[in-house]
């Protein structure tokens, strides 16, 4: 079952039986200048972070740290991929990963070429 979590411009679509996860980001057009060094988006990044690292996900990287793109939702919104440091299913099988991603692509309205 699919755990959604909606912040002021990010929303996140987690999976806590194989710790998969996808966070669905604010368009960069979209972004307001609160004054100062921040932004509306820098603000609600660093809380939405926050609250996920305290529920026990974090941001998927690459192996050059980089954050990993999963693609772009069907209103135009970049999606990174989160991953739950502790799964209720340590090892799930082939079919149900295959499953949860299907069903986080879904919900999150992920295009797909």
């Amino acid at each position: 079952m699919i755990e959604t979590l909606t912040y002021a411009s990010h929303t996140a679509h987690l999976d806590p039986m194989t710790g998969e996860g996808l966070l669905v980001l604010p368009r960069v057009a979209d972004d307001i200048d609160l004054g100062g060094m921040v932004s509306l988006h820098a603000a609600d990044w660093d809380h939405v972070i926050g609250d996920l690292s305290r529920r026990g996900w974090q941001p998927s990287e690459d192996d050059d740290g980089d954050l990993v793109h999963i693609g772009t939702t069907a209103d135009g919104r970049p999606v990174i991929g989160l991953y739950g440091r502790q799964p209720v299913t340590s090892l799930p099988s082939v079919d149900q990963a295959a499953e949860a991603w299907r069903d986080l692509l879904a919900v999150a309205q992920v295009v797909t070429e």
